[in-house]
């Protein structure tokens, strides 16, 4: 008996300004789609004896029609394969509200398919497998959930299916809205697997127990990840970790200013920059102790002309105020009037002309600027 385990293949995800050129979509979309269709290759030749997808299929509560058009074809490819499948609910796939609905539904319309998102706990039979599914639910309700599930003994292999962090061991936390947790004394130790989602890693939290991991890089945090699916063998106890190729991420090392003037800080940023090969990756870099005085100096068109090879490249950095360091959000190295209008595409404006705002606000970009020359 041997089920494919997979999570948090977050589709609809999309992140920075780069579009592929082929379809004029957000790359990073496009990445995040290339990955669950690549496990899906993957997947039908093993023939599993199931699929379990252990939460956070979608990126978010209300995904775009392309995003669940594209769900549906991978999921029909899977079941149509004769593989059954069993896909919960995870945080960023719930909404708060029940009256919202669940875009899970549109799942149930799939033979082979079984969609558990209700906040409840599911226990679904594929014969010689017992499948305990616990979607995403608040605290009181999943204590409830957890302390629910029944081993039927007419199945050969019961296995648990769960979206949560686990408390005590804080590494598989993310730190995110709507994010629940565990004690880890709710992992029973009678069922044959445990198929978690929600943290990004794949890893062993108890023997019969394992996080699969994210199918894309998500975050910086898992830079240094692998990222793929497991193959688990219930009869022996093994598990086979089968990684994707996906986009590589580069999180430089930090570059601290503390003892640099403005040359040898354009040395050591060119030096960093040099170091690695840019093109088609997500890459970043930090400047830590950066006084305001090396900030005017630092040439931000040079080293956008440096990175324009790689998919993404943002700068981050720590700016010395009257002895302070205050740290800055994330700097994508475009000009601030796009980076504004690409703000304004992004976010509601209430109440008032768009149009209008991004005029104003252009023209403030302006003048400053101006000024500060």
């Amino acid at each position: 008996m041997r089920i494919a385990h997979v999570s948090d293949t977050h589709i609809g995800y999309s992140a920075y300004a780069k579009v592929d050129e082929e379809t004029g979509l957000n790359q990073r979309e496009i990445d995040v789609f290339d990955s669950f269709s690549q496990f899906v290759d993957r997947v039908i030749p093993l023939k599993p004896d199931a699929v379990i997808h252990s939460g956070d299929l979608f990126d978010s509560v209300r995904p775009t029609n392309r995003a669940i058009s594209f769900v549906l074809d991978q999921f029909r490819r899977i079941t149509e394969s004769g593989i059954p499948t069993v896909a919960i609910a995870g945080n960023h796939s719930t909404p708060r509200l029940q009256e919202t609905g669940s875009v899970f539904r549109i799942l149930e319309h799939i033979d082979g398919l079984h969609p558990v998102y209700k906040g409840m706990y599911e226990s679904v039979n594929l014969g010689d497998l017992a499948v305990h599914a616990i979607p995403h639910s608040d605290g009181e309700n999943l204590s409830k959930n957890l302390e629910s599930v029944e081993l039927l003994k007419d199945s050969r292999f019961n296995i648990g299916v769960l979206h949560a962090g686990v408390i005590g061991l804080g590494v598989f936390r993310m730190n995110e809205f709507n994010e629940v947790l565990v004690q880890s004394s709710y992992l029973r130790k009678d069922l044959d697997y445990i198929a978690l989602g929600h943290y990004h890693g794949c890893c062993e939290v108890a023997p019969n127990a394992w996080y699969s991991g994210s199918t894309e890089r998500l975050s910086f945090a898992e830079a240094n990840q692998e990222k793929g699916f497991l193959l688990v063998d219930l009869d022996k106890g093994k598990k086979e970790f089968i990684a994707l190729k996906t986009r590589e991420m580069i999180d430089l090392a930090a570059i601290d200013a503390t003892h640099l003037d403005s040359v040898s800080l354009r040395e050591t940023v060119g030096d960093a920059i040099d170091s690695v090969e840019l093109e088609n990756k997500v890459v970043r870099m930090k400047i830590r102790n950066l006084t305001p005085s090396l900030y005017k100096a630092l040439d931000f068109n040079w080293i956008k002309q440096m990175t324009r090879q790689a998919t993404h490249f943002e700068l981050r950095y720590d700016l010395l105020q009257d002895g302070v360091s205050v740290q800055t959000a994330n700097t994508a190295l475009d000009s601030l009037d796009r980076e504004f209008a690409s703000f304004l595409e992004r976010y509601p404006v209430e109440n008032t002309d768009k149009d209008r705002v991004r005029a104003m606000g252009l023209d403030y970009l302006r003048r400053g600027m101006e000024e500060s020359d």
